[in-house]
């Protein structure tokens, strides 16, 4: 019976010609590491999974691989938070963020300056490994608020950075005119030589990439032999971010370096998760 339903759908086929797109490819599907939503089908999403602005007014979607857009209508808005402004992951938001003082000094001293004390951790953690003179890269440097905190403590280090907003590249330089700071958007690849610093940062930033393990690879490639790549992403199970593209735990987070055998823990005081690789010397 069966074959006889097959060959009666092969033969309607050969009858009426040219058939609709397989229903297979009108549902969500993976592609590139990225799931795909059909035009106009965007409420197939389980209800209360994670809410994309107020629950009474935005798209509900589930966490992880959805880029945030701005709907129609809609502006960018900062009664949730001056870093909501940044949702779409573009770098008119970030500019927006990074060039304007009082967004910054908002973003700064937002959640009693969880980010300043964030800074603060993540050079306790590495400060044993940084020498007077080391050459520092930070991928993703904003305003370079990670290197001052550095500086302070290592006035001689070489600084370095680069951002994808053209606001946050042009601070940076302004404070740091000794730095090399340049605009570029991260994919797969980085614009530096294999093996030019002795420490290279990257804090909050892979979680917005598309290709996270490609870019810590370059991390890796970047860094001179042993030397130190540190990288901070925020806890997963507590980010409620649509801006973000990944939610990471510590298991997740330190299988997606496993190749690198990282260091993982959560920072003691913002509760962001930390990883430390330690970049073979030569020989090794």
């Amino acid at each position: 019976m069966a074959l006889i339903r097959r060959l009666a759908k092969r033969l309607s086929g050969l009858i009426s010609g040219p058939q609709p797109e397989p229903e297979r490819r009108r549902i969500p599907y993976s592609e590139n590491g990225w799931d795909h939503i059909p035009k106009g089908e965007y409420d197939y999403v389980p209800k209360g999974t994670h809410v994309f602005g107020p629950a009474d007014r935005f798209l509900l979607v589930p966490k992880n691989r959805y880029r945030a857009v701005l709907l129609p209508g809609q502006e960018r808005r900062t009664e949730l938070g001056v870093g909501w402004i940044t949702e779409d992951n573009s770098s008119e938001g970030y500019d927006l963020l990074w060039g304007e003082a009082d967004n910054l000094h908002e973003y700064r001293i937002e959640a009693d300056s969880v980010r300043e004390k964030l800074k603060v951790e993540i050079v306790d953690r590495i400060e044993h490994r940084i020498a007077a003179d080391a050459n520092i890269v930070d991928i993703g440097c904003g305003v370079g608020d990670l290197l001052g905190e550095i500086r302070r403590r290592r006035p001689g280090v070489r600084v370095s950075g680069l951002d994808f907003s053209g606001k946050a590249v042009e601070n940076a330089q302004r404070t740091y005119p000794d730095g090399a700071f340049q605009q570029f958007v991260i994919d797969r690849t980085l614009p530096y030589q294999t093996a030019s610093f002795d420490v290279v940062s990257c804090t909050d930033v892979l979680e917005h990439l598309e290709y996270p393990q490609s870019v810590v690879a370059e991390l890796v490639r970047i860094c001179k032999p042993g030397g130190l790549v540190a990288i901070v992403v925020p806890d997963g199970t507590l980010d409620q971010f649509l801006g973000h593209n990944w939610f990471w735990n510590v298991e997740t987070f330190a299988a997606l370096l496993a190749e690198w055998a990282p260091q993982v823990a959560p920072l003691p005081v913002t509760g962001e998760l930390m990883a430390t690789i330690e970049v073979p010397g030569e020989g090794v």
